[in-house]
């Protein structure tokens, strides 16, 4: 999590967190409270921390279902879960098409669909919603660290897999994946549909 004066965002996993976390921290003159990216505390909802959040504004990572699915899998298969962190099965395309983990952990975020976030950041557009938010935020962002910005290669891409959604599930089987998870696909409605991306 980080808050600043005006906004808290929250980092939801595997949505490009630690490199939204990496940009804020390039503008320190705004932040008021960071975890740490090697501490679990960095994956906190909103609600466990409603000091921070009161009069702020909410911000949420969000990207595409199936693609989280697959990095979320790949995720625990390679380095396990909390508190453990031992590898564990890979999960197959089919369990990925039929688990609501995605919704159960969003609405942990989201309060069940009650507290939407008041802005997205969209991982597939990361870099220029990140900085779209700063500039709404009205933070000074000079062309040399919008240009460090711009270059920087994804965190955390320490799995190499096949990416492609198409490489892993069918159009139905991704049809009965946001059967099992309205939530995510209600949230993907509020972050993609003005832009249709």
């Amino acid at each position: 999590m980080v808050v600043t004066k005006t906004f808290v965002w929250a980092h939801l996993p595997k949505t490009a967190g630690d490199m939204v976390a990496t940009i804020f921290a390039q503008f320190p003159e705004i932040i008021e409270f960071a975890d740490p990216l090697d501490a679990q505390a960095k994956h906190s909802f909103f609600s466990d921390r409603p000091d921070l959040v009161a009069g702020r504004r909410r911000i949420l990572c969000i990207r595409r279902l199936p693609s989280w699915n697959l990095s979320y899998a790949h995720h625990k298969s390679h380095f396990g879960l909390h508190p453990d962190y031992l590898p564990l099965p890979m999960d197959t395309p089919e369990e990925m098409c039929v688990s609501t983990f995605p919704d159960h952990l969003l609405s942990a975020y989201v309060e069940g669909g009650e507290a939407w976030p008041d802005r997205w950041i969209r991982v597939e557009h990361v870099i220029d919603d990140v900085l779209s938010l700063l500039e709404e935020e009205q933070v000074k962002v000079s062309w040399r660290k919008r240009r460090r910005i711009r270059a920087m290669a994804p965190q955390n891409r320490k799995v190499p897999y096949d990416r492609a959604v198409s490489s892993w599930f069918a159009p139905e089987m991704i049809d009965r994946m946001y059967e099992h998870n309205p939530l995510w696909q209600q949230a993907e409605q509020l972050a993609y549909a003005p832009t249709g991306t």
